[in-house]
């Protein structure tokens, strides 16, 4: 079976897959923070202190993990099969 990527393009591509799902939980839990006081109709499950920390660590690691990504695809040329 030929293939026309390498075993580093394929970890670059994984990781920004992986990149997306925690950028898609970074905006899930933003959202879900921001409409749980309404859900509720109560002030006290506005975003607390433990609840700051999901923010960073999300879209932290969703920015980490693109860009390791990006650095492994950065020699990807499409089209061209590799023997």
């Amino acid at each position: 079976m030929k293939t026309n990527l390498r075993k580093h393009e394929l970890i670059g591509l994984l990781l920004i897959f992986l990149a997306g799902t925690c950028f898609g939980f970074g905006l899930y839990i933003t959202f879900w923070a921001a409409l749980r006081p309404l859900y509720y109709n109560s002030l006290d499950y506005v975003i607390k202190g433990k609840d700051m920390f999901l923010f960073p660590l999300f879209y932290g690691l969703a920015f980490v993990l693109y860009s390791l990504g990006q650095i492994e695809l950065k020699e990807a040329i499409p089209g061209r099969m590799r023997r």
